[in-house]
């Protein structure tokens, strides 16, 4: 019979790293039966309870299949009954080969379902493939050389997959088992099933979206690399297809943009032909970097980490001043052992990002403070988007104009003078000091300091062991494209916006979440 076995908790102090593989006598001695009799066990929830410096607890709940006639000291709990089997995606629309635009999370996602479906989905990439997306940013680290379609931001799994692919979210949705799934099908380590804050790794992530593209394949689904597209294709009214950059028409019965918020130009086009958004807010912030064992201290109170916990993270939070003059600031995407990364699409432009590969072993912990821009700022699209492409101008000048990054130290970016003394980052093409506070806008400035002053009073040394690099410009849309409440279709009927790039989703899991809603909407209910 299976059982229910709540709050194990754990000491970590000198548990190996594959303690999840080791848990039979724990539940053994919480549930008062024989080792032997713990015939299996699943791990339905982890997480890491810090509270107690020096003190770090492993917080389990289980279900463990024991004999039906089990001898047990204390009173067994029957285990909850198993979620019933995933639906299966029918296609009820009879739709044909639609086109999605973009390969990242969304993209694949909504491709994903559509295949299951037998509707033989076309995914339009501008990059690459993972494979030779690695290859070019190598290329880019070893020769400072860009290519403005397969980079950082740009080529099969979007931004993410150079970014940790950090799977948690504060959205619930009951697609998300389903993606968890995916991934773990797709090679995945089984414990994002369970952590409360699922990571895959850098490291790891290509070869997971190179399996989900298999799997896409297998189905009937097709993929088209270097296949940029520039606008849409409208036909009475309707969305049928896109123009790609070589002049192409790719025709389709229905389009899913899954472009991602760093396609500007693509969000552009869909504003031109007149697709019904809004304005948001959107983040901007700068990169902070610290020593991961001082970030191991402030958070288990020990300079190196067990190593079934794995390097300490942290999530700080600034709130707005009661009068609204000055804006909160939050920490955001967050990579424990991880580095530096030179985030951009252009030639002449520099962005931060942070990255980890799976181990997250790395000297270093790095993670954004942004805060959020209104967009009462902004008149259009086009406006906030200038103001971004600008800052960026200038990151990318302040470096010396060769994609070296530049730094300042906190200390000397709340004073805001001139930093002096050599710098050291994870970043791999090298940093110059610069005024960062002046390349900031005032009231973003403002933000951040108060922020910084408000991390410190949290984790006492944060500013004077903090380095901020570069400017982060790649964190969300201030865009949002209108959905029909029924049909979920934009206000262009055949376009169906989804993800980042359509202002719906912040992060891998939001927007594989909301690539297959789209998905799902086709298959039922399309406006075509």
């Amino acid at each position: 019979m299976k059982i229910s076995v709540e709050n194990l908790v754990l000491s970590a102090k000198n548990q190996p790293r594959e303690i999840d593989t080791l848990l039979q006598p724990h539940i053994a001695a919480k549930c008062g039966i024989h080792v032997s009799d713990v015939l299996s066990y699943r791990i339905v929830k982890w997480s890491i309870d810090a509270r107690r410096k020096g003190d770090v607890k492993l917080l389990y709940t289980l279900v463990a299949d024991v004999p039906d006639n089990v001898k047990s000291a204390f009173p067994l709990l029957p285990a909850p009954e198993e979620p019933a089997p995933e639906e299966k995606f029918v296609n009820r629309s009879g739709i044909q080969s639609p086109i999605i635009v973009g390969a990242g999370p969304a993209g694949l996602f909504a491709a994903y379902v559509l295949a299951l479906a037998g509707c033989r989905p076309v995914v339009l990439e501008r990059g690459r493939s993972v494979d030779a997306r690695k290859f070019d940013i190598d290329g880019f680290l070893a020769a400072r050389k860009l290519n403005p379609e397969s980079n950082f931001l740009y080529g099969e799994g979007g931004a993410g997959t150079w970014s940790d692919g950090k799977l948690f979210t504060r959205i619930r949705d009951g697609r998300i088992r389903f993606i968890l799934n995916t991934f773990v099908e797709c090679g995945a380590d089984q414990s994002i099933a369970y952590f409360s804050h699922p990571h895959i790794g850098s490291d790891r992530l290509p070869q997971i979206v190179a399996a989900l593209r298999r799997k896409i394949m297998a189905l009937g689904g097709t993929f088209r690399w270097n296949a940029r597209a520039e606008k849409l294709l409208i036909r009475e009214g309707k969305c049928r297809g896109v123009l790609l950059a070589s002049g192409e028409k790719a025709e389709a019965p229905a389009v899913i943009a899954a472009c991602g918020h760093s396609a500007r130009s693509f969000i552009l086009s869909l504003v031109s032909a007149g697709v019904k958004y809004s304005m948001k807010g959107f983040q901007i912030g700068c990169r902070i970097e610290h020593p991961q064992s001082y970030i191991n201290r402030i958070q288990f109170g020990v300079s190196e980490a067990p190593p079934c916990v794995g390097n300490a993270e942290y999530n700080f939070v600034s709130r707005p001043t009661g009068n609204g003059k000055i804006s909160g600031a939050t920490s955001f995407c967050m990579c424990p052992g991880g580095e530096i990364i030179p985030s951009t699409a252009e030639e002449g432009r520099l962005s931060t990002n942070g990255m980890s590969n799976a181990a997250r072993n790395g000297r270093y912990a790095n993670s954004a403070i942004v805060t959020t821009v209104s967009e009462k700022e902004f008149s259009s699209p086009l406006q906030a988007f200038t103001f971004l492409d600008e800052l960026e101008k200038k990151v990318f000048s302040s470096g010396g104009g060769d994609y070296t990054c530049p730094a300042q130290s906190a200390l000397d970016f709340l004073r805001r003078t001139a930093g002096s003394g050599k710098l050291f980052s994870s970043y791999p093409l090298g940093l110059k000091s610069a005024r960062l506070d002046e390349i900031l806008p005032g009231n973003v400035f403002e933000s951040l300091r108060r922020a910084l002053k408000h991390f410190d009073g949290m984790a006492p040394s944060f500013i004077e062991r903090g380095l901020l690099a570069g400017l982060e410009t790649h964190v969300s849309s201030p865009v949002r494209f209108e959905r029909d409440p029924e049909t979920l279709c934009s206000s262009l009927p055949g376009l169906y916006t989804a993800g980042e790039g359509a202002g719906m989703a912040g992060g891998i899991t939001s927007s594989a979440a909301d690539g297959i809603r789209m998905a799902e909407a086709l298959l039922s209910r399309p406006n075509l």
